[in-house]
């Protein structure tokens, strides 16, 4: 890219940074580095450029997202490739009920079912979502089915499959009703066939310690609170393994992670000595949603 249109998209993204900054009424130089460093940062350790920054607070500004509360979040298909905006199950229905015409929903679980590799039980063979619109007398109507949608790689898909199912169904189910372009869910190839991996990655060995962007003592305590709700709650465990997949990166989730499972075993998890590089202000509270 010349050095004009890179000048060009600074200046763009500067002013899209000053809009959100009065939105939120903080600092933008801080609020710049608090996207770059932590809301939209890789598990590479990596930051958006310019360009991509700027598509992500455009999709910000036009939906009404808010990174901040994991409404939209960036996400590299590929090594060298493009950050597109995935856009999370809450954002797409804070969009869906900003849209003036919106008149209600509704979903209905087939009485057929399948068996799929990867489930130990029968499923329903599809959801059908309905989007009812002002002002039109017939609802727009979607079917989404099992067998092309169910991922026997995924632990989510695996747990919950009929409400993951559902939410396909209300995300494709929105995007025909509102001519919803320009964002990407979860459910998009590109992003599956990314992240077929296990959710939850190993430790690596005690030679190699963990770098975390948290500081140890506030991911600890981090920890304490995932294991008081794990208690407290059913599938509790697997909550708070899914939260840490999805709010923390890199060595911050190997550890935690890793961590989790040894206090859920009742033993003490690997220790290492660990160099805090960055700390933040406030550990985020964890939400009651896989």
């Amino acid at each position: 890219m010349g050095t004009s249109q890179t000048n060009e998209a600074k200046a763009s993204t500067q002013s899209l940074i000053l809009r959100l900054a009065e939105k939120f009424g903080v600092d933008s130089a801080k609020l710049l580095r608090c996207l770059t460093t932590q809301v939209f940062r890789q598990s590479d350790g990596g930051a958006p450029s310019n360009e991509e920054l700027m598509v992500l607070l455009l999709v910000c500004e036009n939906y009404g997202l808010n990174p901040f509360n994991r409404e939209i979040y960036a996400f590299r298909a590929r090594k060298g490739g493009p950050i597109v905006p995935i856009v999370s199950y809450d954002g797409w229905c804070k969009i869906v009920r900003s849209q003036k015409d919106f008149n209600g929903v509704t979903f209905s679980f087939s009485q057929t079912s399948v068996r799929l590799q990867g489930s130990s039980i029968d499923l329903p063979e599809f959801v059908e979502c309905s989007i009812r619109l002002k002002g039109i007398d017939e609802p727009i109507t979607i079917q989404e089915f099992m067998v092309e949608c169910f991922n026997e790689t995924s632990p989510v898909w695996r747990k919950w499959p009929r409400r993951m199912l559902r939410t396909r169904a209300f995300i494709q189910c929105a995007r025909l009703a509102f001519s919803l372009t320009g964002i990407y869910d979860e459910g998009d190839d590109f992003f599956e066939a990314s992240s077929s991996s296990p959710a939850v990655p190993t430790l690596r060995q005690a030679d190699s310690a963990p770098k975390l962007m948290l500081e140890r003592k506030k991911l600890d305590a981090m920890i304490d609170r995932l294991v008081t709700h794990a208690q407290q709650r059913d599938n509790g465990w697997e909550r708070a393994l899914q939260w840490i997949d999805l709010n923390l990166a890199g060595d911050d989730r190997i550890y935690a992670a890793n961590a989790l499972k040894a206090k859920r075993q009742g033993c003490t998890p690997l220790s290492a000595t660990l160099e805090p590089i960055a700390a933040i202000n406030n550990i985020p509270e964890l939400g009651d949603k896989p």
